[in-house]
């Protein structure tokens, strides 16, 4: 019932696998996907048999169908599928489908957290390095496994939860048996958001530049505003949403677009939202105003989600002081 129900949220949110049966074989030395079929080991406890089971199947999609050149783009099926379940298994547990397992707001903070671990590492590689050049294992398996899974998760804060799904579905039934590239899947994200998405592509995949901004001052602007200063202190500019609580518990979301995406993403909540000026990948400041009081203002949070793989969140939020 568990993997019916898995194999469900996959066809929906991944495109539907075309074929009639697929077979889980107990054997081999983990986990390895094949065509059609894949050898898990068994003695499980119920956890790791659904992940494993999950993320092997996962492999369809990204390895099998597409057909994936791991050697070139080992974080586009390891990264893609790592990404896919973690969201399956998240949606189980919601449903009450996965014993002892509590379903999360924010299911991919382990993975940012290792992907942060890596590049504090000294040891990080471009995602770019083919797979059999890598220095380490180690960079090699966090960069398949875990920044790929970063790199399609941080996709969704830059162009949005609809846009995201849509393109989620238009890669599979576009690039399905035609062996697509890094271009090819941020082409596809680029129709399906309106938005101008190479520099993402060329800085996270071909680069190390990293994200990090911080709340540098809040202070009063006249009687009736505040000025709120941002410092990006990471090479890696990116749009933000900066949301402020005020002290009656209202909150409202400011977006800063970045110039290099050429438009923004659509709101993604109900939430009251203000888009500001476009803001440079050059700039290393920038500030806007909250038409309020800064005595009224509770606390100023920049991506609350966790969605931006910014390297330090102590500096993200503004509080007001005691």
């Amino acid at each position: 019932a568990i993997m019916n129900r898995a194999r469900t949220l996959m066809n929906q949110r991944f495109g539907k696998y075309p074929y009639k049966e697929y077979a889980f074989i107990q054997g081999g030395d983990g986990g390895m996907e094949y065509p059609l079929a894949t050898l898990i080991t068994g003695k499980r406890p119920l956890k790791s048999l659904v992940g494993v089971s999950v993320h092997e199947h996962m492999h369809t999609w990204y390895q099998m169908l597409m057909g994936t050149n791991e050697s070139l783009y080992a974080w586009m099926d390891e990264g893609f599928t790592d990404y896919a379940t973690t969201w399956i298994e998240n949606e189980l547990a919601k449903e009450g489908l996965l014993p002892g397992v509590t379903a999360s707001e924010m299911p991919y903070e382990d993975t940012y957290n290792a992907y942060r671990t890596l590049v504090n590492s000294g040891k990080e590689e471009p995602l770019s390095t083919h797979a059999d050049f890598f220095e380490t294992n180690y960079a090699y398996g966090l960069a398949a496994y875990v920044k790929g899974a970063v790199f399609i998760h941080q996709l969704e804060y830059i162009v949005g939860k609809q846009a995201h799904a849509r393109g989620l579905l238009r890669y599979y039934h576009d690039w399905k048996f035609k062996h697509p590239t890094d271009n090819d899947f941020i082409r596809v994200m680029e129709k399906e958001s309106g938005l101008e998405l190479d520099w993402y592509r060329q800085a996270f995949v071909n680069s190390l530049a990293t994200t990090d901004y911080a709340v540098q001052s809040v202070e009063a602007e006249g009687k009736k505003s505040t000025r709120v200063t941002v410092e990006r202190i990471g090479r890696l500019a990116m749009p933000l949403d900066i949301v402020v609580t005020y002290t009656n518990g209202d909150q409202e979301l400011f977006y800063i677009p970045l110039e290099s995406m050429r438009g923004i993403k659509p709101p993604e909540s109900t939430m009251e939202r203000t888009v500001l000026p476009d803001h440079r990948w050059v700039d290393s400041t920038l500030s806007f105003e909250i038409p309020s009081k800064s005595k009224k203002i509770e606390s100023i949070s920049i991506d609350p989600t966790h969605r931006l793989a910014d390297m330090d969140f102590e500096n993200n939020t503004w509080n007001k002081p005691d």
